[in-house]
């Protein structure tokens, strides 16, 4: 399924509380005909049967549908004088909720799950509970001096009531999984608040029959210990004693308190009569219905077989199927029955309890069948059960600041890379990433967002672990989901100056990353030097570091080419030997220590063919053109931006010698040159930190003492007087050494930490 339509899906779904509110405000303020919800569903109904047709689903049934509304509109038009613009709505109303169930059944949108109904039933909830703490909104009987309840900023009692109802299931089903204590606790107060405020009497019954049938359910589970279960008797015990001490104050209880006196109601047996059954229970609704009935069946075959239409009725019943039966008559109900019954979508068992209460209500209180605003989530049920998944793999939320996009495509690929390689071993991997940003408000926004994010994918969400890349900025935000959530483990990935500090300003990163270690189930790092620094610096327990090398070197696509067809692509000098930096120009990354070893080789006069060439950015390109200025070596260089991957192997196949001078403490591997050791081009590095862990001196590379440009260029000089055998040994030892440290090579260490 297109991506942006399932985008507008979840949107448009989360939109609905918020469309009822619109709704709301509007009728109680009389602007406008015809209502915004009635525009928006109506237009969504429209993109649904077009999306039907398109696509080839259900034409047959379609097609009835059309010819059905085609005749019963030419009917309405022709010899009643109904209002054929009501008629036409209601149609759309009754039949909403067959297509809707068809569109949903037919589409593939993960994003239309239990949490996604969670997050609308809280919205619901918290439009009714906000703005009672702030003395705004609505009374459901605000023309009934002696009854209460309060419905926030919707409209309606019934439809609130049979909207939270029906949802309540598939909610305290998710909770009852949900490994975070504090979306528990928060879900189940506000839900007890909500009866209490709102006051109907079915919600309140509806709460108590959904509550018995997840204890019982819980109960009998085959998991659970008799210690539990005893725990979980007495409780319930104590809710029944609770709720019976709380039930006189509730305005559900002064409510029924003031029918039966209404209706003088003075013993048990006076509710059992049909009248009283009637008043009670059903608000008369039966009674309606028995005088709308008198209409239908003195009318013609006509009126028997179109209906009376809404626009005629004496009174709307609010019994569903009546009002559906009587408006469209035998012809509409028929076709209504056969588009409901030709629904192939199964409910799993989950779900067929909403369904129940859905149906229940329908036939106690109406505004369901007949009403978008509640039969939405009645349709949503057949595409809950459709992708319900048994989940058996290991969840995974992937937290990072820094994450590629289309505009900057290598800005921590490493973290993709780690992401596709989880993703490829059969775990379910979802993100909260920050992409790159250069504005200073643009980064603050997208930071606030990104730790926003992940709190709130951990509180919603079951996943098993959390794995954040780069400590001290990406840990926000998973601390508290951490204290609250059963069996959630954190796995922080290190990588450089979050540990170690290159400027006197990030020894703040420094102090975060001691704060969020501790919390740390596993901790990877991307050499032994890294891990020798969590050991030595941040007392670390040796069994809890994890070594890897930041998703490894692709040894397929980083391979030995002809130097020739390199040059060309690379869009290089045949006439040259090139000598390259590749890395960004940044404080003791080395670029100075590379420039300063090209004039040194100027002036012992060994330039000769040689060329030099330069590829990255940073904060100190303007710093190193003013160096380059000074030393006078121009001439030399040549100088470009970062380029591909795809660019990156025909520029290291056109290198002669890869220098990697780095004196940066927070080296913490450095894959650039691993990557260089992949095509077989010599590498010379300095000897500390990171490359310490793969180069090793006269055997695959050569290494030089760090900042000490004079002996990088006796180092390149010596690569000079080898002969083509000891060029080859050499070459031969890189390439072994870059598949120790091929991303394949070295996945399982990854794929083990979370599998532990």
């Amino acid at each position: 399924m297109d991506k942006k339509l399932n985008k507008f899906l979840t949107i448009f779904l989360l939109f609905q509380p918020i469309l009822d509110v619109i709704t709301s405000i509007q009728i109680r303020n009389n602007i406008g005909f015809i209502s915004i919800s009635a525009i928006v569903r109506g237009l969504f109904f429209l993109y649904v049967i077009f999306y039907l047709y398109k696509h080839n689903v259900k034409k047959k049934v379609l097609f009835l549908f059309l010819v059905y509304v085609f005749l019963a509109m030419s009917y309405y038009f022709l010899y009643t004088k109904n209002n054929y613009i009501v008629e036409l709505l209601n149609l759309m109303k009754i039949f909403y909720l067959p297509f809707l169930i068809y569109f949903f059944t037919s589409i593939d949108n993960e994003n239309i799950n239990d949490k996604l109904i969670l997050i609308i039933y809280l919205l619901f909830i918290n439009l009714i509970i906000i703005p009672y703490i702030f003395n705004i909104g609505f009374d459901i009987y605000k023309d009934f001096e002696h009854k209460s309840g309060f419905i926030g900023l919707f409209y309606s009692g019934n439809e609130i009531s049979a909207i939270l109802i029906g949802l309540m299931p598939i909610v305290f089903n998710y909770i009852l999984y949900l490994k975070n204590y504090i979306i528990k606790i928060f879900t189940l107060i506000e839900t007890i608040i909500i009866i209490l405020l709102v006051g109907t009497k079915s919600l309140y019954f509806g709460f108590i029959i959904i509550s018995i049938y997840f204890l019982l359910k819980y109960l009998t589970s085959k998991n659970i210990t008799k210690k539990s279960k005893v725990i979980h008797i007495i409780l319930l015990i104590l809710l029944i004693i609770i709720s019976i001490m709380i039930l006189p104050k509730t305005s559900m209880y002064k409510n029924l308190n003031e029918a039966i006196k209404f209706y003088e109601i003075n013993e048990v047996k006076d509710v059992f009569t049909l009248e009283n059954i009637d008043n009670i229970v059903f608000s008369k609704r039966l009674s309606y219905a028995s005088k709308v009935n008198d209409i239908y069946v003195k009318g013609d075959f006509k009126v028997i077989l179109y209906g009376i239409g809404l626009s005629a009725f004496p009174m709307v019943i609010e019994l569903d199927i009546f009002d559906i039966f009587y408006s469209i008559g035998l012809f509409g109900s028929i076709v209504y029955v056969v588009l409901l019954i030709d629904i192939k979508q199964k409910l799993k068992s989950e779900y067929k309890l909403s369904l129940i209460l859905f149906i229940l209500l329908s036939l106690t209180s109406g505004h369901v069948l007949l009403e978008p605003m509640v039969s939405i989530y009645i349709a949503l049920l057949f595409a809950l059960s459709k992708n319900k998944k048994e989940l058996n793999k290991k969840r995974i939320l992937l937290v990072s600041n820094m994450y590629p996009n289309n505009k900057y495509k290598f800005y921590g690929s490493f973290v993709k890379n780690t992401e596709n390689i989880l993703l490829n071993n059969n775990f379910i991997v979802d993100k909260s990433v920050k992409y790159k940003e250069t504005r200073k408000l643009g980064k603050l926004i997208s930071y606030i967002a990104l730790y926003t994010k992940t709190f709130l994918k951990l509180l919603f969400n079951n996943y098993d672990y959390v794995y954040v890349h780069f400590s001290s900025h990406s840990c926000v935000g998973t601390i508290i989901p951490l204290k609250t959530t059963k069996d959630l483990k954190l796995v922080i990935n290190v990588h450089g100056n979050d540990i170690v500090k290159d400027y006197d300003f990030e020894e703040k990163n420094e102090k975060r990353s001691r704060k969020y270690l501790k919390y740390a189930y596993k901790i990877i790092a991307p050499s032994n030097y890294y891990k020798d620094v969590l050991i030595d610096k941040y007392d670390i327990d040796e069994e809890k570091i994890v070594v890897y090398p930041s998703g490894g070197v692709n040894t397929d696509k980083f391979k030995k080419m002809d130097i020739k067809q390199a040059k060309k692509e690379a869009n290089l000098s045949e006439e040259y030997e090139y000598i390259g930096y590749i890395s960004r120009i940044e404080k003791n990354k080395g670029y100075d220590v590379f420039l300063r070893m090209i004039r040194e080789l100027e002036i012992r006069n060994e330039i000769g063919n040689k060329r030099f060439l330069i590829i990255g950015t940073g904060d100190e390109e303007e710093k190193m053109l003013k160096l380059i200025k000074e030393l006078d070596i121009t001439k030399y260089l040549e100088i470009r931006n970062m380029v591909s991957q795809d660019e990156l192997v025909s520029i290291y196949n056109s290198l002669e010698i890869f220098v990697f001078p780095t004196y940066r403490e927070s080296e913490s591997l450095g894959l650039v040159g691993l990557e260089a050791m992949a095509c077989e081009t010599f590498l010379i590095a300095s000897n500390n930190y990171g490359p310490t862990d793969y180069v090793v001196d006269n055997k695959n590379g050569f290494m030089f003492n760090p900042k000490d440009e004079k002996d990088l260029a006796d180092k390149i000089l010596g690569y000079y007087k080898l002969n083509n055998e000891q060029k080859k040994k050499i070459f031969k030892k890189e390439r072994e050494t870059a598949i120790r440290y091929d991303s394949k090579n070295t996945e399982g260490i990854l794929i083990n930490t979370f599998k532990e």
